[in-house]
Protein backbone atom coordinates (compact mmCIF):
# COMPACT_ATOMS: atom_id res chain seq x y z
CA UNK A 1 0.00 0.00 0.00
CA UNK A 2 1.33 3.42 -0.93
CA UNK A 3 2.16 5.73 1.99
CA UNK A 4 0.72 9.23 1.74
CA UNK A 5 2.14 12.15 3.66
CA UNK A 6 -0.10 15.10 4.16
CA UNK A 7 1.16 18.64 4.52
CA UNK A 8 1.17 19.66 8.21
CA UNK A 9 -1.70 22.08 7.61
CA UNK A 10 -4.29 19.30 6.93
CA UNK A 11 -4.53 18.00 10.52
CA UNK A 12 -4.79 21.59 11.75
CA UNK A 13 -7.57 22.40 9.26
CA UNK A 14 -9.39 19.20 10.23
CA UNK A 15 -9.31 20.12 13.93
CA UNK A 16 -10.55 23.65 13.14
CA UNK A 17 -13.44 22.24 11.07
CA UNK A 18 -14.43 19.84 13.86
CA UNK A 19 -14.29 22.67 16.43
CA UNK A 20 -16.44 24.96 14.27
CA UNK A 21 -18.99 22.20 13.78
CA UNK A 22 -19.12 21.52 17.52
CA UNK A 23 -19.77 25.19 18.25
CA UNK A 24 -22.34 25.69 15.48
CA UNK A 25 -25.40 24.60 17.52
CA UNK A 26 -24.64 27.29 20.11
CA UNK A 27 -24.19 29.99 17.48
CA UNK A 28 -27.22 29.16 15.31
CA UNK A 29 -29.85 29.27 18.07
CA UNK A 30 -31.72 32.31 16.70
CA UNK A 31 -34.77 30.38 15.41
CA UNK A 32 -36.60 27.62 17.26
CA UNK A 33 -34.65 24.39 16.75
CA UNK A 34 -36.44 21.07 16.48
CA UNK A 35 -34.91 17.58 16.62
CA UNK A 36 -33.69 16.23 13.29
CA UNK A 37 -32.84 12.64 12.40
CA UNK A 38 -32.12 11.16 8.98
CA UNK A 39 -31.31 7.57 8.06
CA UNK A 40 -29.68 7.30 4.65
CA UNK A 41 -28.70 4.38 2.44
CA UNK A 42 -25.76 5.54 0.33
CA UNK A 43 -23.47 4.37 -2.42
CA UNK A 44 -20.05 5.99 -2.76
CA UNK A 45 -17.67 5.70 -5.69
CA UNK A 46 -14.05 6.66 -5.10
CA UNK A 47 -11.67 8.30 -7.56
CA UNK A 48 -7.94 8.39 -6.74
CA UNK A 49 -6.49 11.87 -7.32
CA UNK A 50 -3.19 11.28 -5.49
CA UNK A 51 -2.33 14.91 -4.71
CA UNK A 52 -3.51 17.69 -2.43
CA UNK A 53 -5.98 19.07 -1.64
CA UNK A 54 -7.95 15.80 -2.03
CA UNK A 55 -6.02 12.56 -2.36
CA UNK A 56 -9.31 10.76 -3.00
CA UNK A 57 -12.70 12.09 -4.13
CA UNK A 58 -15.89 10.24 -3.23
CA UNK A 59 -19.17 10.77 -5.07
CA UNK A 60 -22.16 9.91 -2.88
CA UNK A 61 -25.77 9.26 -3.86
CA UNK A 62 -28.62 7.64 -2.01
CA UNK A 63 -31.99 7.97 -0.36
CA UNK A 64 -33.58 7.73 3.03
CA UNK A 65 -36.08 9.02 5.54
CA UNK A 66 -35.83 12.16 7.70
CA UNK A 67 -37.94 13.62 10.48
CA UNK A 68 -39.63 16.84 9.36
CA UNK A 69 -38.87 15.97 5.68
CA UNK A 70 -40.18 12.46 4.95
CA UNK A 71 -38.58 10.56 2.08
CA UNK A 72 -35.42 12.25 0.79
CA UNK A 73 -32.69 11.86 -1.79
CA UNK A 74 -29.04 12.62 -0.96
CA UNK A 75 -26.10 13.72 -3.11
CA UNK A 76 -22.63 14.92 -2.18
CA UNK A 77 -18.92 14.87 -2.98
CA UNK A 78 -16.26 14.04 -0.38
CA UNK A 79 -12.68 15.26 -0.22
CA UNK A 80 -10.84 12.34 1.43
CA UNK A 81 -7.31 12.38 2.85
CA UNK A 82 -5.36 9.67 4.67
CA UNK A 83 -4.39 10.23 8.29
CA UNK A 84 -2.89 6.74 8.64
CA UNK A 85 -3.14 3.43 6.76
CA UNK A 86 -6.58 2.75 8.27
CA UNK A 87 -7.95 6.21 9.13
CA UNK A 88 -9.06 8.91 6.72
CA UNK A 89 -10.42 12.42 7.18
CA UNK A 90 -13.25 13.57 4.95
CA UNK A 91 -15.22 16.73 4.38
CA UNK A 92 -17.83 17.90 1.91
CA UNK A 93 -16.05 19.43 -1.05
CA UNK A 94 -19.48 20.35 -2.42
CA UNK A 95 -22.46 20.83 -0.16
CA UNK A 96 -24.52 17.84 0.86
CA UNK A 97 -27.94 18.19 -0.77
CA UNK A 98 -31.01 16.57 0.79
CA UNK A 99 -33.93 16.68 -1.68
CA UNK A 100 -37.51 16.22 -0.45
CA UNK A 101 -40.29 14.49 -2.39
CA UNK A 102 -41.61 17.88 -3.61
CA UNK A 103 -38.16 18.98 -4.86
CA UNK A 104 -37.21 21.37 -2.06
CA UNK A 105 -33.64 21.07 -0.88
CA UNK A 106 -31.57 21.45 2.29
CA UNK A 107 -27.84 22.20 2.04
CA UNK A 108 -25.24 21.14 4.60
CA UNK A 109 -21.49 20.91 5.09
CA UNK A 110 -19.92 18.01 6.97
CA UNK A 111 -16.65 16.48 8.02
CA UNK A 112 -15.24 13.65 10.07
CA UNK A 113 -13.22 10.47 9.98
CA UNK A 114 -13.55 7.03 8.46
CA UNK A 115 -11.75 4.23 10.32
CA UNK A 116 -11.28 1.01 8.36
CA UNK A 117 -11.89 -2.25 10.24
CA UNK A 118 -11.55 -5.18 7.86
CA UNK A 119 -14.07 -4.76 5.05
CA UNK A 120 -15.99 -1.95 6.75
CA UNK A 121 -15.33 1.72 7.37
CA UNK A 122 -16.81 3.33 10.48
CA UNK A 123 -17.98 6.91 9.85
CA UNK A 124 -17.95 9.52 12.62
CA UNK A 125 -18.28 13.28 12.30
CA UNK A 126 -20.57 16.27 12.26
CA UNK A 127 -22.69 18.41 9.96
CA UNK A 128 -23.92 22.01 9.76
CA UNK A 129 -27.07 22.97 7.83
CA UNK A 130 -26.42 26.16 5.85
CA UNK A 131 -29.64 26.83 3.90
CA UNK A 132 -31.81 25.40 1.19
CA UNK A 133 -34.60 26.18 -1.24
CA UNK A 134 -38.29 26.96 -0.81
CA UNK A 135 -39.40 26.82 2.82
CA UNK A 136 -35.86 25.67 3.75
CA UNK A 137 -34.15 28.74 2.24
CA UNK A 138 -33.04 29.96 5.68
CA UNK A 139 -32.56 26.55 7.28
CA UNK A 140 -29.90 26.15 9.96
CA UNK A 141 -28.93 23.36 12.29
CA UNK A 142 -26.14 21.00 13.26
CA UNK A 143 -25.46 17.58 14.63
CA UNK A 144 -23.56 14.32 14.42
CA UNK A 145 -22.93 11.97 11.50
CA UNK A 146 -22.49 8.24 12.20
CA UNK A 147 -22.50 5.19 9.99
CA UNK A 148 -20.62 2.50 8.19
CA UNK A 149 -19.63 1.72 4.63
CA UNK A 150 -18.62 -1.52 2.92
CA UNK A 151 -15.16 -0.75 1.53
CA UNK A 152 -15.56 -3.28 -1.30
CA UNK A 153 -18.98 -2.23 -2.61
CA UNK A 154 -19.19 1.42 -1.50
CA UNK A 155 -22.64 0.79 -0.05
CA UNK A 156 -23.38 2.11 3.40
CA UNK A 157 -25.80 3.40 5.98
CA UNK A 158 -25.45 6.87 7.51
CA UNK A 159 -27.45 8.57 10.24
CA UNK A 160 -27.67 12.28 11.02
CA UNK A 161 -28.72 13.28 14.56
CA UNK A 162 -29.16 16.91 15.56
CA UNK A 163 -31.40 19.90 15.11
CA UNK A 164 -32.94 21.92 12.30
CA UNK A 165 -34.61 25.35 12.15
CA UNK A 166 -36.44 26.74 9.10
Amino acid sequence: MKNFRLPRIYPILFVLLQTAMALAPRVSGAASSIPFKATLSITETIQVIGTAPCFLVGTISGSGQATQLGKIGVASTDCINPISETTFSFFSSDQLVLTTANGEQIFANYGGTLSVHGQFGIISGGYVIVGGTGRYAHATGAGAVNGQEDMLTGKGQVQLFGTISY
